[in-house]
């Protein structure tokens, strides 16, 4: 295919996508979903594109009025109807439809009532709310939340996404720290469809970029990514598409916008876009990693400003409050709301254990895991070396258990990982590994989590304790710990730091900040005077807000957003439930009994 005709290929794909007219693609694909249901997937692209096209004439001829009442039918309000019904033969041709509004549709198909009567309620209610709004809380949102909610697969938010998505409609640049597998995506696709223009989106893996835009383009959102794995004709079709706005969703890594790295033509060509928002994924490279892992992102304050400011929204599932701080400042947004959850994991009770040997620590965890229901064990040590000590006592003890690392080849990662997450056999539910094996890695069944020593860093700590309990049941977290961890830590940072890029100075920079990093965290591994879990909790900060939601913004959440529920686990931490080595099992027996029906997730969530 030309490039010319990719292009116009593409413009058309966006026309739902874009100003106006993303309303009504957005209404016509959830109208949509019940026709092509019925059909053969081979049909289902022609039958879409069919129906698209007849809806669009029989508005045009109605010229959008009911055809019942009467009245003018506003963008994602019109209803077409079938007045001899598919089931009784009923064709989708002009001559057999109609234009309804919502409430003549309604009652034209009772079956309809449910789904109609909601899409009225949410006109209605964001109307009312708007005209209650005297703040300003609901700048920037429109009719079309619900449609797109829709267009997304989700009918509603879960707490806090939507405080997230209304504060960038404002235009306000934000942080949002908040667990993996908690929704981030959505909070800023639905901003990114419902303003004018392109939205970048800075990712540090080629393969997770790959698997976002492959979502998105399978809702028919017009989406791509540029890196080094493409040719260049292929480079040179994406850039058109970006200079035609043919695009609402451009994701690439900080390195695109480094003239040292690419071509300084493909960077002058991406920079004189003006994107909508500014997407930060991963934000958390910028200060722990940015000095002596991924460089340009400690740079992207100087981007944001060579593409225009526009605002900026960073994610990231860890980062402390002096972390935020850092993070904020390198991308120039100092004053940006920062919006925390998901650190205070109610379903997993932790317990550090000191003074265990390796030979009880490996009876400790075979009688955890000899207890233990049904689900799946991490089990995570800090270097290769270690990895093999304790794949070899646990041998002794009866366990054989896979050791993943970087260091094996690319099959044998990828083979353990398809046995731990269950898609290759045999299966392994328990599984040794380096930090590695926890990026990005979302399993909802793990129910137990075990250190062999503590991280070297409370943001690390939280990231990997963090995999148990993604379904909300009962799981716990062990920690060993030892006052000799933080000598192996500290070696293993200088390594990193000397072996790195970094001039002096910067070195030492790097130096200090991994061993402020270690010491935080030894601190609260070893502190048995203070709650483990309010130690974690404050240090990441989250707490409710004390702004008062005005009676604008309630009305916009119980319209579009619903909370979420967890089972609490019979069990907070070793100093307040006084666990130690010779009653840890009773504990854990005790939390994973303790399981009460859950409350399901009332809606599917992005």
């Amino acid at each position: 295919m030309a490039w010319h005709e990719a292009i116009g290929l593409h413009s058309r794909w966006l026309a739902a996508a874009v100003g106006h007219a993303r309303v009504e693609y957005a209404d016509l694909y959830d109208r949509s979903q019940p026709t092509i249901a019925r059909m053969s997937p081979l049909r289902s692209e022609e039958a879409e594109r069919r129906w698209r096209e007849v809806r669009a004439i029989v508005l045009a001829r109605d010229k959008r009025r009911c055809r019942g009442c009467g009245e003018l039918c506003p963008a994602g309000e019109a209803d077409v109807h079938h007045l001899v019904p598919r089931a009784a033969g009923g064709e989708d041709d002009p001559a057999n439809l109609i234009t309804l509004c919502d409430g003549c549709h309604g009652a034209r198909h009772p079956n309809l009532h449910g789904t109609l009567a909601r899409r009225v309620i949410e006109r209605w209610g964001l109307r009312l709310a708007q005209w209650l709004d005297r703040r300003g809380d609901l700048t920037g949102l429109d009719a079309s939340l619900g449609a797109t909610l829709r267009l997304l697969g989700v009918t509603c938010f879960r707490t806090p996404q939507m405080e997230v998505v209304l504060a960038a409609l404002r235009g306000e640049s934000l942080l949002f720290v908040s667990a993996t597998g908690s929704g981030k995506s959505l909070c800023f696709q639905v901003p990114i469809l419902l303003r004018t223009g392109c939205g970048f989106i800075i990712s540090p893996l080629k393969a997770l970029m790959s698997q976002q835009v492959s979502d998105l383009q399978t809702r028919k959102i017009p989406a791509t990514f540029i890196n080094g794995d493409l040719g260049p004709t292929e480079k040179e079709i994406r850039y058109a598409l970006l200079r035609d706005r043919a695009i609402k969703f451009l994701f690439c890594t900080p390195e695109r916008f480094d003239s040292t790295m690419v071509r300084p033509a493909e960077v002058e060509e991406i920079a004189r876009s003006t994107p909508s928002y500014l997407v930060i994924d991963e934000a958390h490279c910028i200060d722990r990693w940015g000095l002596d892992f991924r460089p340009n992102y400690g740079r992207l304050g100087s981007v944001r400003r060579t593409l225009g400011e526009p605002p900026v929204l960073a994610f990231t599932a860890t980062a402390g409050v002096a972390s935020q701080k850092r993070i904020l400042d390198s991308l120039g947004i100092p004053n940006a709301r920062v919006v925390v959850t998901g650190v205070n994991r109610k379903n997993i009770a932790l317990v550090r254990l000191e003074g265990a040997g390796d030979e009880k620590r490996y009876a400790v965890i075979r009688d955890l895991l000899a207890i233990m229901p049904s689900g799946r064990t991490m089990l995570f040590v800090p270097t290769v070396k270690i990895g093999h000590k304790v794949q070899q006592g646990l041998h002794s003890v009866g366990l054989e258990v896979p050791l993943y690392h970087s260091q094996l080849k690319a099959n044998d990662r990828d083979m353990l990982l398809g046995r731990f997450t269950g898609r290759l056999e045999p299966a392994a539910d328990v599984i040794i590994c380096t930090n590695a094996f926890g990026m990005g890695l979302d399993v909802p069944n793990v129910r137990l989590v075990v250190h062999w020593q503590h991280p070297a860093s409370v943001e690390d700590y939280m990231q990997e304790f963090g995999r148990a309990g993604r379904d909300g049941s009962p799981s716990v977290a062990v920690l060993f710990t030892d006052a000799k961890d933080t000598g192996l830590l500290r070696f293993m940072a200088d390594r990193t730091v000397d072996t790195s890029d970094l001039d002096p100075e910067a070195r030492t920079i790097a130096r200090q900040a991994k061993y402020q990093g270690i010491a935080e965290m030894h601190e609260r591994a070893t502190m048995r005077t203070v709650c483990f879990r309010a130690a974690i909790v404050r240090y990441f900060g989250e707490e409710k807000s004390r702004r008062r939601k005005s009676v604008a913004v309630r009305i916009a959440e119980w319209l579009f957003s619903r909370s979420s529920h967890v089972t609490q686990a019979q069990g907070c931490c070793d100093k307040c439930d006084q666990v130690r080595l010779d009653n840890v099992i009773e504990w854990a027996v005790r939390v994973w009994t303790s399981a009460r029906p859950r409350a399901q997730f009332v809606s599917r969530s992005g």
